[in-house]
């Protein structure tokens, strides 16, 4: 029984750990989108997480028991995109004229006046229903079977829908935006829609990943959205690469398997672990700038190797 017990456990370890990297891989595929492609230096995703989580959590807490819960699940996940979208925009339009550091502090700032502001109203975490399933000791696997589905669903879109984007008209032009904004200005392009786009899907997928993370944890608190999470995402991106993909599903993997793993290890090394990161962070943008697959997509790098 306690081997029973043990593999049950680790199943279970295993399962929330993929759950967590499929969440953040949402965030890191947006941001990476703003940031990467689109060229801008954007630290307040944060914030969009944030907003998302709490209007998923709102419109949940109005609609249950009065709604089924698959349609209580999907009108969350619309509110939270919703939610997100609105403070992209309010954020985006006045804030995409500035460049660099000053676009860097004008989004730090949203983002932490967001989880400030929340704290200020309610700083008590908020228990949020499970509407799918009761979640007990007999489903509490296939609870997480069926959050890693719609987890996994909901990136392979994300990723899907962000590389059309890329390949279209509008991301063609916000790639020439994010080379050089003045040569395409001179070619007639207006800087300012294709990155209020950007801005636009990136903060949308991360009020989604806000409204999912509260479905699965079951709670939501101000002080989960703390600056702390975004240096993570921004790591992700940084240590998979900017401007790919498939490296923010990298960096997903090596950041968030990493935390958990020094977690479950505990000791000194995990309790230094918001020292750690930052540190690492640094490092990698002084002497790694490009990330372990750089501007690449994994699926090129597989077909140069078939054909060569």
């Amino acid at each position: 029984q306690a081997r029973e017990g043990e593999g049950v456990n680790e199943l279970l370890w295993w399962l929330d750990l993929l759950v967590g990297v499929g969440i953040f891989t949402l965030l890191a595929v947006s941001l990476n989108l703003i940031n990467g492609h689109a060229g801008m230096f954007h630290l307040g995703h944060h914030g969009f997480w944030a907003l998302g989580a709490y209007a998923a959590t709102i419109v949940t807490l109005q609609l249950h028991g009065s709604v089924p819960g698959p349609l209580v699940y999907l009108a969350s996940m619309g509110a939270a995109m919703a939610a997100a979208l609105a403070g992209g925009m309010l954020i985006g339009i006045p804030c995409l004229r500035l460049r660099g550091d000053y676009l860097a502090i004008a989004t730090l700032g949203f983002g932490e006046i967001v989880w400030r502001g929340i704290a200020t109203v309610n700083a008590q975490a908020i228990q949020v229903p499970r509407v799918l399933m009761d979640v007990n000791v007999r489903t509490k696997f296939s609870f997480r079977w069926l959050t890693l589905g719609i987890v996994a669903a909901l990136c392979a879109l994300a990723i899907w829908g962000i590389r059309n984007f890329i390949r279209s008209r509008h991301g063609r032009r916000l790639l020439a935006v994010a080379q050089d904004e003045t040569a395409a200005g001179l070619l007639g392009i207006n800087p300012t829609r294709p990155k209020v786009l950007a801005f636009a899907i990136g903060s949308a997928l991360a009020g989604l990943a806000g409204a999912v993370s509260v479905h699965f944890f079951g709670t939501v608190a101000p002080q989960d959205f703390k600056f702390m999470p975004m240096v993570k995402m921004f790591l992700m991106i940084v240590l998979g690469g900017m401007g790919s993909l498939s490296g923010s599903v990298v960096g997903a993997f090596l950041v968030v398997g990493t935390e958990r793993a020094l977690q479950r290890t505990g000791g000194w090394i995990y309790d230094w672990w918001t020292v750690e990161f930052p540190l690492l962070l640094a490092l990698l943008i002084i002497f790694r700038p490009q990330g372990i697959v750089g501007r690449r997509e994994l699926v090129d790098f597989f077909r140069r190797r078939r054909t060569a």
